[in-house]
């Protein structure tokens, strides 16, 4: 794999550069899931190129999850021949039960070899950022849980609760009714027993009434438009 190694340095030494050639890798689902009681989940990989690549997978801890728990890919890097599918294992290892979703991301990353042609074009990597799911045992599937976000406006912000068990996935961009007044949150998901708010744009008067017009997304990835809740206001916007 040494061939490959020198390549991410050059890649990381040269951002930027203009003739290249990416190198892509496209999973077989746009979600992980992992249930507690099967300790881990699979993934598929494909390699699109028509060269090797050597496929590395990265874990991404939230800064605001709690989960006390190791996820291992496996393998973490495994070179993947052209047009072929790898699959992946997540592993999740804990000693503790849990007791609500959690929210982890995994990154996958194609590295194409080092090109020792003269004038060859340098390669560089084009990667799948993508959520993980972690399920407690017994859940049971809620297919509107977004539908249990509280929407609140306090002094000048708009802000989101969950009061559930469920890590509810939406995109953060929102819309307030009537209006159209864009608010853009600074997450685009809610863990269990979060409380997250985001600006709202100078002067904004919102009436009693009004609600907030957003996207959805699904546990496997599909994003539903045009899901609206009622807003709750604390304190009116300062003008």
């Amino acid at each position: 794999m040494q061939k490959y190694r020198k390549t991410m340095l050059a890649l990381l030494l040269c951002a930027g550069c203009g003739n290249a050639l990416a190198s892509a890798v496209l999973p077989t689902t746009s979600v992980l899931i992992i249930e507690e009681n099967d300790r881990e989940g699979t993934i598929g990989i494909k390699n699109t190129n028509k060269e090797p690549v050597l496929l590395y997978s990265k874990i991404q801890r939230l800064d605001d999850e709690d989960l006390d728990a190791a996820l291992i890919p496996s393998p973490q890097a495994v070179v993947v021949q052209p047009g072929e599918t790898q699959t992946v294992r997540l592993l999740y290892r804990s000693n503790k039960k849990l007791d609500k979703e959690h929210l982890a991301r995994i990154l996958f990353m194609g590295i194409p070899p080092e090109k020792k042609q003269q004038g060859a074009h340098v390669g560089f990597m084009v990667g799948q950022d993508l959520p993980v799911v972690i399920r407690p045992a017994g859940y049971v599937p809620v297919e509107n849980k977004w539908a249990f976000l509280k929407w609140r406006i306090t002094g000048n912000q708009l802000c989101v609760n969950n009061d559930t068990k469920y890590a509810i996935r939406f995109v953060n961009n929102v819309v307030l009714a009537p209006g159209k007044t864009p608010v853009t949150m600074p997450k685009a998901y809610a863990l269990p027993g979060s409380k997250n708010c985001g600006e709202l744009p100078a002067g904004t008067q919102v009436a009693a009434g009004s609600k907030v017009s957003f996207s959805a997304v699904t546990d496997y990835g599909y994003i539903l438009d045009n899901r609206q809740s009622v807003i709750a206001q604390d304190v009116k916007p300062h003008s």
